[in-house]
Formats: C-alpha cells, sequence, structure tokens
C-alpha cells in the first residue's frame, strides 16, 4: 500500500497549551475514514460548513454512509440530503456501504432525500421543511448539494437575480441558525464560483470553509475558516488516494 506523505502549508504557530485546547474543541463527531482528511478537517456537530469544488461532492457521499456507523466509528444517525444540484447517487452510496460491510439498502433507507427543482423550492425546504425534519429523523448530518446552482439558473430572469440573492442569503443564515439549535452538522456544497455575491455570503455564513482540489495522485484541501484552527493547506499525495477513497 502506498503511503501518504502528508504537507501542512502556511500554518501559523501556535502556543502547546492553545494546541491542546484546539484538538479538544475540535474532536470530530463524523469522520471521513482517511486519517489525513480527520487530521486537515475535525467537522463537529452545531457547525454549519461549506466543502468548495467539484470533488465536495464525493467526499459528502462518503459521510452520508459513515453517519450511519454505529460509535465510535460514526454517530449512528440518519441523513437528511437537500438536493439542489441533482447529483445525489445511491450508487456510490452502495459502494461506500459495502466498503464498510453495511447493507445498502438499510443505508439507503437512513438518507431522506429531498429533491429542489427551482431556488423557491430549495429555500421552502431549507426555511419552512427543515426543522421538522430533523426533529422527526433526529438527523444529525444535513447536506445541501450544490447550493448555489438553482439560484444561478439561466431561468432566472434579470429583474428577479436581487430577489434570488436575497432569498440565498435567508436560505445560509437559516442553516445556520439550525445547526446550533439543533447541534447537527449542516453541510453545504457548492461545485462552481457561479456568483461572487452569494459565494461571498455563503463563507460569511459558514463557521468552516473548505476548498477541495482534486489532481492525478493528489488531493488537495485548503481550510479557509474555522472556529478553531488558522487556515491551512493539507495535500495528500498518493497514487491510489481517489481509487481507495472516492
Amino acid at each position: 500500500m502506498v503511503q501518504s506523505v502528508i504537507l501542512l502549508e502556511n500554518q501559523a504557530f501556535i502556543s502547546v497549551d492553545q494546541l491542546l485546547t484546539n484538538e479538544r474543541r475540535t474532536l470530530p463527531n463524523i469522520t471521513f475514514g482517511v486519517e489525513a482528511f480527520d487530521n486537515a478537517l475535525p467537522l463537529s456537530f452545531s457547525q454549519f460548513a461549506t466543502f468548495q469544488g467539484i470533488p465536495a461532492h464525493d467526499l459528502c457521499m462518503r459521510l452520508c454512509v459513515r453517519a450511519t456507523l454505529p460509535q465510535p466509528l460514526g454517530p449512528n444517525c440518519d441523513v437528511i440530503f437537500i438536493d439542489g444540484g441533482n447529483n445525489f447517487d445511491p450508487y456510490a452510496i452502495s459502494n461506500n456501504s459495502i466498503e464498510y460491510d453495511l447493507d445498502p439498502v438499510n443505508v439507503l433507507e437512513r438518507l431522506h432525500v429531498s429533491r429542489a427543482f427551482t431556488h423557491h423550492q430549495l429555500a421552502c425546504l431549507v426555511i419552512d421543511k427543515l426543522q421538522s425534519a430533523i426533529e422527526k429523523f433526529k438527523a444529525k448530518l444535513v447536506i445541501v448539494s450544490d447550493i448555489t446552482q438553482l439560484y444561478c439558473d439561466p431561468d432566472v430572469r434579470d429583474d428577479d437575480k436581487d430577489d434570488s440573492l436575497r432569498i440565498f442569503r435567508k436560505t445560509v443564515r437559516t442553516l445556520r441558525m439550525l445547526a446550533r439549535q439543533h447541534r447537527c452538522l449542516i453541510l453545504a456544497t457548492n461545485l462552481e464560483r457561479r456568483n461572487l455575491e452569494m459565494n461571498r455570503s455563503l463563507v460569511s455564513a459558514v463557521h468552516v470553509s473548505v476548498r477541495i482540489e482534486q489532481k492525478p495522485g493528489l488531493t488537495r484541501l485548503s481550510l479557509l475558516k474555522h472556529p478553531h484552527l488558522p487556515p491551512r493547506t493539507t495535500t495528500v499525495f498518493d497514487s491510489n488516494v481517489l481509487e481507495s477513497y472516492m
């Protein structure tokens, strides 16, 4: 098995006491099951996070399955998946389930998927429906896929774009509030940078912001924002990392 080499770039120096405090604060509640990723990006309940970049989708499919694992591997919870990008992949869920010797049918039954076709529908699912769904299913992981896509749809008329931006900002504020209120991890992916103002609003609202880049033989995680960790970039070099983990 090829060993991974991890490089931390642009990491600020901090005291040992601060480092220990940060480690206690950032013990992850949900993990990727890949040591390099988990060390670089601890994810905790009560956080609203965004993963930027196309590879974010594959990582989220993995998290959906790991969330159903019994402790200590996972929180053993149901998952809510709001599909704003029409990219929920049951085959990826099945493949990841088999990797953990889980029954794919049982895992899929614990994933509650709602598909939005317009930005108004997506906003309604988040603002009006999500809280009751979290309470009903006792979900500890919520994923909103490709959150800006519908708000930037070409069918949104020019004279409606200001209203679309206003609704988007309300949507991300609601996601932040629900993460705190229900002590769950809410993760919004943004596969492409489509609108500068929406991107700024999203990054401003989240507790954790990560950019994920994928090239042959490596995956790069750039931690841009975190409540307890400094910005840093982690590059995992491994000829098998993408095939094995994605």
